[in-house]
């Protein structure tokens, strides 16, 4: 019943065409026959599924975006700093994306579609690359505090009140810690993607990917992005 209540949600569904997506990309791609053929057409009509239903993220991101704010409650200024990156990102990253499916549905015929849709990627890639330096910093500093928790546990305490809290604090600590390495691996899957989508020869290596490669990480970005919205019952069972 897990994956019925995952499929009611908008987000959930969402992350359930995502998989399936990038799964009949990377089988479609994986020979040359009849069967194959129509893989590759299911997926892309998966994707363009998705990039229409996304005309409709706008508002939900930019609420995210005002209810974080410049973040002057975040103590570390590098996360600090790269989540405003991302937050900024991405929201640019929607309209481009908008333009984009306007011109290659016809409707603005006077614009360039691959400039927009060029630009929409290179915001995304840039969303992730700063997400991604935003966990390695948060990991690098829930690490140290791990460390320290460690060392004040050894020492002898006659409060044991204070025992508990550092041992629930521990334990959040190692969790938050587990969470941020499966959304850095995430991020880096559907990093390399974006910059593989980018203009051949643009930078490092776009153009360069086979769809099969492109299935490959996006089912492994999006297998991790489903299991981290799974209900928490049956992650635990």
């Amino acid at each position: 019943m897990e994956l019925v209540s995952v499929l009611e949600s908008h987000r959930g569904r969402d992350k359930i065409v995502r998989l399936c997506t990038y799964a009949a990309m990377m089988l479609g791609d994986s020979g040359r026959g009849d069967v194959h053929r129509k893989l590759l057409i299911i997926s892309g009509e998966l994707g363009a599924a998705r990039m229409t239903m996304r005309l409709f993220d706008d508002l939900s991101m930019l609420l995210s975006n005002f209810k974080y704010g410049l973040g002057s409650k975040e103590e570390n200024p590098l996360i600090r700093l790269m989540t405003l990156v991302t937050n900024v990102s991405y929201q640019i990253f929607y309209p481009l994306e908008h333009i984009y499916w306007l011109t290659n549905k016809n409707v603005l015929t006077s614009f360039v579609s691959l400039k927009w849709i060029t630009g929409s990627i290179f915001a995304w890639a840039v969303a992730l690359l700063a997400d991604i330096v935003r966990l390695i910093t948060k990991i690098i500093t829930l690490k140290k505090e791990l460390g320290e928790l460690r060392k004040q546990q050894l020492l002898t305490s006659t409060e044991e009140s204070e025992v508990e809290v550092r041992s629930e604090r521990k334990t959040t600590v190692v969790t938050e810690i587990r969470e941020s390495y499966l959304l850095l691996i995430q991020n880096m899957a559907d990093f390399t993607n974006a910059i593989s989508w980018l203009p051949p020869g643009l930078i490092l290596w776009s153009g360069k990917l086979s769809r099969f490669q492109n299935g490959f990480f996006g089912l492994i970005s999006s297998s991790i992005m489903l299991y981290r919205a799974w209900p928490q019952k049956e992650k635990t069972s």
